[in-house]
């Protein structure tokens, strides 16, 4: 059963990529049931994905268009994501994340002040910080917020990333690993690991192998 609180293109793109077909189909379906009536380049790039996917084409997607949209700006929300018009609360989350829960912060930051365990996942359109080990998937800026970052206290994921951009556990440098650690994108669309310590930021570390969901969206120019 299609959990539609992670339904999102990210998420379609990394099933497709891990081999898991069918969810990615089922992800790609739902959302354009959902925005299938608007007119608009994305809910066309998501029926191409579909057919594809549905007709056994590779699982990775193939490189849009470059944008000629400035850097800073950011992509317009996608249907049924409100855009803020002021500061909104973020959702702090007090107990601990199980394996099979998915919490999403819904145009907001998140803020985990509990263990995320194998097999939970942690969804945001803003800022992820996880005062607590981090041993799920967790994504921040899920709806094209370049700028966002993750923040944890012991990161030990399955899964991390910023808008398309990810690194699975073998990508995070061993140095890096079960340390407070912050997750961020670089100007080139790079997910990066950065280790985090008392009084000073930590350089950022190369991952083992730099990933994104599909294509390179928002790339800068």
């Amino acid at each position: 059963m299609l959990d539609t609180m992670f339904a999102t293109e990210t998420m379609a793109e990394l099933s497709a990529r891990q081999g898991r077909v069918a969810e990615a189909v089922a992800i790609y379906r739902h959302l354009l049931n959902v925005n299938g009536a608007q007119a608009d380049e994305r809910v066309e790039k998501w029926k191409g994905r579909l057919a594809a996917l549905e007709a056994g084409a590779p699982t990775a997607a193939p490189s849009p268009t470059p944008s000629t949209a400035p850097r800073d700006r950011i992509a317009p929300a996608p249907a049924g994501v409100a855009e803020a018009t002021g500061p909104r609360a973020s959702l702090v989350i007090r107990e601990p994340v199980r394996s099979g829960q998915v919490i999403y912060a819904e145009g907001r930051d998140l803020i985990v002040v509990a263990p995320v365990h194998s097999g939970a996942q942690l969804l945001a359109d803003g800022h992820i910080h996880v005062y607590g080990p981090l041993k799920g998937r967790a994504v921040a800026g899920a709806h094209g917020l370049r700028e966002a970052q993750l923040f944890c206290l012991a990161l030990e994921a399955e899964l991390v990333g910023v808008d398309t951009g990810y690194l699975l556990s073998d990508d995070i440098p061993a140095a890096l690993a079960g340390g407070p650690a912050r997750v961020f994108l670089t100007a080139e669309g790079i997910c990066t690991v950065a280790a985090m310590s008392a009084g000073r930021a930590g350089a950022p570390a190369p991952a083992n192998q730099a990933r994104r969901m599909f294509g390179d969206r928002g790339a800068a120019r």
